[in-house]
This record gives structure tokens, C-alpha cells and sequence, in this order.
């Protein structure tokens, strides 16, 4: 259900400019009825109450229903961002932007496009899209202004795991990897051509000196580094068999451990499995 100050269809982009201010950010209309001027809670021209600009947008403009909506509309401002600026192409905006889902970018646009955010050809943002923007980029959370509005929070966040998780994850995974650098054969966490990836490294005996050499590898999706760090995790915990594990790419080659470890995941997935299922009378 829309909305009733959002007709979807309408040229919403010269009547943003006719009725608001174009280069204020979107909401600058609203009224605080708190008890600390500009708190919240905010009230808009049809005597509405909000909790936040932001929650006005998504649930009085776009005529979404209520949800953790802060991730998807830190999205919608990094996409502007990237329309406005016009520096990605039709190629590279579809694989960078949607991992080459050409449908999930098409059904994208149209949404900007029938919000009025975006115009009809895809290229540029309108008077309402350029406030809107203002608006986001102006209450991002801490966490997330850590990153610039665009490509870089995109790849930042392209994950399941939330920010909070994935530093975490991160931390473990190199807190592990100092304890696991005296082994004589470690897995390790690393970034090989640009994508996350996971390697057992043993150590090569020469005639002149040892050496350290990549017995096997394994990588994931550019930005995907919190499943990359989970894996690792998941191979700390069973680090009394990383020597075993490297025997076995001597003798059988790298296929032979990641079967191994596929083998494994499916084990540990049908013994979590059935702890959750209770016992029958």
C-alpha cells in the first residue's frame, strides 16, 4: 500500500521542486513535538507521527511497512549516490552493484523510477533524490559512516553478517591466526586477487632452506569476507587436524580436502540438525 503523500506514476520530480525545497534534505518540513527540540517525536503536514525522518520516508513517502529498514535505505543512498555521480556504466553497475542479477537491477529502477527518486532514463536523480540523499547521508548511524556513501559502503556490506559481526568475526579470525603462525602446516586468512580466500601453507624442505609454499586454496565473492572469516573460524576449532589435513594434499592433492571439507559441513549440518529435533514419546 502506498503511501498518501506518494502517487506512484506521477511525475513526482517537478512537483518535489514546486511544493519543497529542493536543496534542503527531505523531512526539513517535519515538526518536533518532543521534549528536546528536534527530537523526536516528529510530526508531518498530515498531522502524522514519526519517530524519525527516516521512518517518515519509508513508511509515509514509499508506504513501506515497518521493518530494520536502515540497511536497505543506506542502500537507496549509496545507488543515488552512484546514479548522481554517473560513473558507472550499464555493465559494471549490474555486476558491481547487483552481482550480475540483471532482473533484481531492472526491478530496482523501476521502484526508484516509480518512487520519483530516480527519472526515466536511469541516469539522472531528481530534485526528491537529491534531497533524499541528503537526508540519509545526514543520519547514517556512526558504524556506518565509516564508510562513503557509494561503491565503497556497497562492497562494505555486500554480506549476510551485520558490520557488528563481521568485525568481530574478523577480530577471532586474526586473534586465531597469531597462535596458528608456529605450525608447521597453517591455514591462514588472505586476500588473493582481490577476493577473500583461505590457504594452507606447509612448509617446503629444500637442500638450501626451508621454505613456505600454498598446498591449497580456497576463495569467496569480492566483499564476502565475513563468510571467508567464519570458514576460518570453523578451521580453528579443528586445528589438532591441520597437519593431518596437509598429509592429505600431499598424498591425494587439493581436490581430495575440499570433497574433505564439503563432506564435513554436511556432517556438522545433520548433527546440529538433530540436537533441535526433540525426542518422541
Amino acid at each position: 500500500m502506498i503511501g498518501q503523500s506518494n502517487e506512484f506514476g506521477r511525475d513526482s520530480s517537478s512537483r518535489y521542486g514546486n511544493s519543497r525545497h529542493p536543496s534542503l534534505p527531505w523531512g526539513y518540513w517535519l515538526v518536533s513535538n518532543g521534549d528536546v527540540p528536534g527530537e523526536p517525536p516528529l510530526i508531518d503536514e498530515d498531522g502524522r507521527v514519526w519517530g524519525s525522518v527516516r521512518e517518515a520516508f519509508w513508511e509515509g513517502r514509499l508506504g513501506l511497512c515497518p521493518s530494520r529498514s536502515n540497511a536497505t535505505l543506506d542502500f537507496v543512498a549509496s545507488y543515488l549516490a552512484i546514479v548522481d555521480r554517473r560513473f558507472v556504466g550499464e555493465d559494471e553497475r549490474v555486476r558491481d552493484i547487483f552481482q550480475a542479477d540483471g532482473h533484481l537491477a531492472h526491478f530496482f529502477d523501476a521502484f526508484l523510477i516509480a518512487a520519483g527518486l530516480i527519472t526515466n532514463r536511469r541516469d539522472q536523480v531528481t530534485p526528491e533524490g537529491r534531497a533524499v540523499l541528503a537526508m540519509l547521508i545526514a543520519t547514517r548511524d556512526l558504524k556506518d559512516a565509516e564508510n562513503n556513501v557509494g561503491m565503497d559502503w556497497i562492497l562494505a556490506n555486500r554480506s549476510n553478517g551485520g558490520r557488528e559481526e563481521r568485525v568481530d568475526a574478523a577480530s577471532r579470525a586474526k586473534r586465531a591466526e597469531q597462535v596458528a603462525e608456529c605450525m608447521l602446516h597453517r591455514f591462514a586468512a588472505d586476500t588473493i586477487d582481490g577476493l577473500p580466500s583461505v590457504k594452507l601453507i606447509g612448509l617446503h624442505i629444500t637442500n638450501e632452506i626451508p621454505v613456505r609454499s600454498t598446498l591449497w586454496t580456497m576463495s569467496w565473492p569480492a566483499a564476502d569476507s565475513y563468510a571467508r572469516d567464519q570458514f576460518y573460524l570453523w578451521l580453528v576449532e579443528r586445528i589438532d587436524r591441520w597437519d593431518h589435513w596437509s598429509e592429505m594434499v600431499s598424498r591425494e592433492g587439493a581436490r581430495a580436502l575440499t570433497e574433505h571439507f564439503m563432506k564435513l559441513a554436511f556432517c556438522d549440518r545433520d548433527i546440529s540438525a538433530k540436537a533441535t529435533i526433540p525426542e518422541q514419546d
